[in-house]
């Protein structure tokens, strides 16, 4: 451990499903294993994953049960955690609220000037997917960040929160931790498919518009499968694979524990988002030694693809820009270099949110 030991206060909606609770626990291990103090505080019940060595977790529920109680349930919510602070008589050198709920349930707590927002998914983006109208979004993002610290895991999360009118009284990007040592030892394993590119991740339209990379697919006329590993939309993504003639050509492998050893073994590995949090398979998939086409999209893969693999990149609407680069990436694959991807590691993570500032301290 480089310095002083500190104490992290870790707030979040839940630990289960999902690339964020994972990315939040590989945090908190690094700075343990720095010599810090962690505790994590979980605002529901889920708890799915188990926790790091000397990681403290304590659940903070809360259900409401009448419409009184959803109208003022991150008011409510923010009681309970006062209650639990005060009892718990600790102080914490640096607070990080990661999750939109967990934000709006901080913004009423004795936390609210201390802590960190951690923007982990652009806010504007799952709130358009919820419908919200363009004013509400306005008016929450500016209610929730405006004055506040916020922390953001890729430079397009924290300019849309700056687009929809919010100003920070502090702004902060760090990435997420891409630990390259496991993801080499996962990816040894063989696979039971040859020649072909990948698809990595939940199989989602709105987002991951995997219809957008079965036409681009098809109109790049590369003789390489297209395999899918990830759950979700099966039967729509199938019927597209139908009507584009693709049945022959694209696979569906379905969730994998391990996805490691198939973006090892792909040609290639290509998301055709529409937006992403941070995109963390990019990186994964250059620990690999398998290069990524990716669209440019809100927020992720700019931050990950940068320098000489920046021209991996493509316009997020561009279905024949993105069918060329496939083609071209193949032909000529770009140099994969560690530094391309150490930037990611826990230690080169951990030691920027050591940097925080830290002079709020919570007394019981």
């Amino acid at each position: 451990m480089k310095g002083a030991a500190r104490s992290f206060l870790f707030a979040s909606d839940h630990l289960g499903g999902g690339g964020a609770p994972i990315s939040i626990l590989s945090l908190a291990e690094a700075l343990v294993q720095r010599g810090h103090d962690v505790t994590m505080v979980v605002l529901s019940d889920k708890v799915q994953y188990d926790m790091p060595r000397g990681v403290a977790v304590k659940k903070i529920p809360f259900t409401y049960k009448n419409a009184w109680q959803k109208l003022r349930r991150f008011r409510l919510h923010a009681q309970k955690l006062d209650k639990w602070l005060s009892e718990n008589k600790r102080s914490y050198d640096v607070v990080i609220a990661n999750l939109y709920y967990t934000h709006q349930v901080v913004a009423y707590s004795s936390l609210a000037n201390q802590a960190w927002l951690c923007a982990r998914t652009d806010p504007a983006q799952m709130l358009l997917s919820k419908n919200v109208s363009n004013f509400k979004i306005r008016r929450k993002i500016k209610n929730v960040y405006g004055g506040r610290r916020v922390l953001a895991i890729s430079h397009g999360i924290l300019e849309s929160i700056s687009a929809y009118g919010a100003a920070p009284r502090q702004a902060k990007v760090i990435h997420n931790i891409i630990d390259a040592d496991v993801v080499r030892e996962r990816m040894q394993d063989e696979v039971e498919i040859k020649d072909y590119i990948v698809f990595v991740g939940r199989l989602g339209l709105r987002q991951k518009r995997y219809d957008r990379l079965l036409r681009a697919y098809k109109e790049s006329g590369i003789t390489q499968k297209l395999v899918f590993v990830g759950d979700g939309e099966l039967e729509h993504a199938q019927a597209l694979v139908r009507e584009l003639g693709l049945e022959s050509r694209v696979v569906f492998l379905g969730q994998k524990a391990n996805p490691y050893p198939y973006i090892r073994h792909a040609d290639l590995l290509v998301l055709a988002s529409d937006y992403e949090g941070f995109g963390r398979v990019i990186a994964e998939s250059l620990i690999c030694g398998t290069p990524v086409v990716s669209t440019d999209c809100p927020s992720g893969p700019r931050d990950i693809l940068t320098g000489e693999l920046a021209t991996c990149l493509v316009p997020t609407g561009d279905e024949q820009a993105l069918a060329g680069k496939m083609r071209e990436v193949l032909d000529a694959p770009p140099v994969i270099k560690p530094e391309h991807y150490e930037r990611f590691s826990p230690d080169a993570i951990a030691r920027q949110y050591e940097s925080l500032t830290h002079n709020f301290n919570i007394t019981g």
